[in-house]
């Protein structure tokens, strides 16, 4: 379990300060998304990803 949260917090970590594929200003950070760990824009704040907690 803890291996599956570990890499996601991975990936996030890797999309963090790439440019936003939405739109022409905004770069990745991470930042909380609907209560899950996420990457969002920035610029636009759409959600690129993010991790669910298991329950």
């Amino acid at each position: 379990m803890a291996k599956a949260v570990s890499d996601g917090d991975a990936i996030l970590w890797r999309l963090r300060g790439h440019s936003c594929p939405s739109c022409e200003d905004g770069t990745l950070v991470l930042k909380p998304y609907k209560g899950n760990r996420a990457v969002v824009c920035d610029g636009c704040e759409t959600p690129r990803a993010q991790v669910w907690d298991q329950v």
